[in-house]
């Protein structure tokens, strides 16, 4: 991996870390997982496998650090992991379709957070018990894929105006 590839992602992350820690809990201590969108657009600008590693367990760790879920610790580090795995995959395979990148990151953005979301449940489900009913929190899943699109989105808009990604995106 490149030191630009690395510094980028390592940035990204830093102003996820940010704004996840900063934002409050909601439906029983879910928020809005900006450091997911974060993960979402370091993936997609630097797509390799090593940064495709490095970034999902940098990001589980991290969101294990800042949860506001009881016992969401090791949850967030299994999904991290699986979501950076299949986000790459869907990179991979969108990559050969002629659509524009403003599409593709709002669909990331999107099966990204529900993917997220399920695997965070389910292994919190398997290994500390939910705080309430499935369907409830994945209702706060479901808001949060929305905002997730919207969100990284304009991030991405922000990243290719201000050119950079002449400079860092990997070949």
């Amino acid at each position: 991996m490149k030191v630009k590839q690395l510094t980028t992602s390592a940035i990204l992350l830093a102003l996820g870390a940010i704004l996840h820690a900063v934002v409050p809990g909601t439906f029983a201590g879910l928020k809005p997982d900006f450091l997911l969108s974060m993960m979402f657009l370091a993936i997609f600008i630097n797509f390799n496998p090593t940064n495709i590693a490095a970034t999902s367990i940098a990001c589980g760790i991290i969101s294990a650090m800042t949860t506001n879920f009881p016992g969401g610790q090791l949850p967030n580090i299994i999904d991290k992991c699986i979501t950076g795995v299949v986000v790459g995959l869907m990179i991979y395979a969108l990559k050969k379709l002629s659509v524009p990148e403003s599409v593709k990151m709002g669909i990331i953005g999107f099966i990204g957070t529900l993917l997220s979301g399920l695997a965070f449940l389910g292994s919190a489900a398997l290994i500390v018990g939910l705080p309430g009913a499935f369907g409830t929190l994945f209702a706060g899943v479901l808001f949060a894929a929305v905002g997730n699109v919207i969100f990284v989105v304009l991030l991405h808009q922000v990243y290719i105006r201000a050119g950079l990604n002449k400079f860092t995106v990997s070949q």
